[in-house]
């Protein structure tokens, strides 16, 4: 057993850090706004929406918080988010580091998603305008070490006034796939940052690599740190249905399809899972339709696009009603 003697502690040391550390000690009963607040709300949930109107009364986007978005390699959890971004865009202006896709590619998925269909110059010439003090590109395509990252969050915070911040990826923040100290470091200080800056940010992730990709993944499948999911206040999953594009595809080629696949037609195309919910506490798995055209993802199987901007009747007053 080691003993601790008096030779290990330097006085002159501690007492200077409980000093410092005086200031952030306060009397539980100062925090009575707050909670009362909080109280009088009760269950209620608050913060920005997701799209879809059955995810309402689950889940939100709030201030001062971190979600993780993973998915495995081309299921579309980056698609899914920008439309999560363009969704609340002018409640809550953006900044989207997507240091995998070239700024031009990310802007033309965003353009389509406004407007339903693939556009014209013409088109993206009237829809530019309007993103104007509400959305940056941060404009970076190499791998950017995680200091760099965390000051574009403090300038995005502060200077611009961006209240949603996406990182697309982990991978893409200088930090090795092994380095899983340096990855819970990294991600320690974005949850400190949207507390501090009060904003909310969205960091993607890879997945390890499963058997195959008809299973979907949960929150132990991110790949690297398990204190990713740990400090994160929300974890979404997004999976593709690939047994149902198979089925698909072999009933446009005319072969005949078992039973099983007959039924698998009938699935969403993707599922979004909410794997962890800090606040909230309820886990849910939602399906999603995706709209080629638009790129959009949509609640129910439809020729039609959803419309942007978002309607505000879609949330409030009425935050808790669902598609029919």
């Amino acid at each position: 057993m080691t003993v601790i003697t008096d030779r290990d502690w330097d006085a002159q040391k501690w007492l200077s850090m409980a000093a410092k550390e005086a200031q952030h000690i306060i009397p539980a009963a100062d925090f009575w706004g707050p909670l009362c607040r909080l109280a009088d709300g009760g269950e209620e949930i608050t913060g920005s929406p997701l799209p879809w109107s059955k995810t309402f009364e689950t889940v939100r986007l709030r201030p001062g918080e971190l979600s993780i978005w993973g998915g495995i390699n081309g299921h579309g959890k980056s698609v899914l988010l920008g439309q999560v971004i363009l969704w609340n865009l002018f409640d809550d202006p953006a900044l989207i580091a997507s240091m995998e896709m070239k700024p031009e590619q990310t802007m033309y998925r965003m353009a389509c998603q406004s407007l339903g269909h693939k556009p014209t110059a013409d088109d993206v010439m009237h829809w530019l305008p309007k993103l104007e003090g509400n959305l940056w590109i941060y404009d970076q395509l190499d791998s950017v070490k995680s200091d760099r990252i965390l000051a574009m969050v403090h300038y995005a915070a502060s200077e611009l006034g961006a209240k949603a911040i996406v990182i697309d990826s982990l991978t893409k923040c200088g930090i090795t796939r092994d380095d899983y100290a340096a990855q819970t470091r990294f991600v320690d200080k974005l949850q400190w940052a949207a507390k501090r800056y009060n904003v909310h940010v969205h960091l993607v992730c890879h997945m390890r690599k499963g058997e195959d990709e008809n299973k979907s993944p949960g929150k132990f499948d991110i790949r690297g740190a398990a204190e990713i999911s740990d400090l994160a206040d929300n974890v979404f999953v997004v999976h593709r249905n690939k047994g149902k594009e198979a089925a698909q595809r072999q009933q446009e080629f005319g072969a005949p399809l078992t039973k099983a696949q007959e039924e698998k037609l009938n699935e969403p195309d993707s599922l979004l899972t909410l794997a962890k919910n800090r606040h909230g506490g309820v886990e849910d798995c939602w399906g999603l339709w995706f709209h080629p055209s638009s790129q959009q993802f949509i609640a129910v199987s439809s020729p039609h696009p959803m419309p942007w901007p978002r309607p505000k009747a879609n949330v409030t007053p009425s935050p808790y009603a669902r598609e029919a």
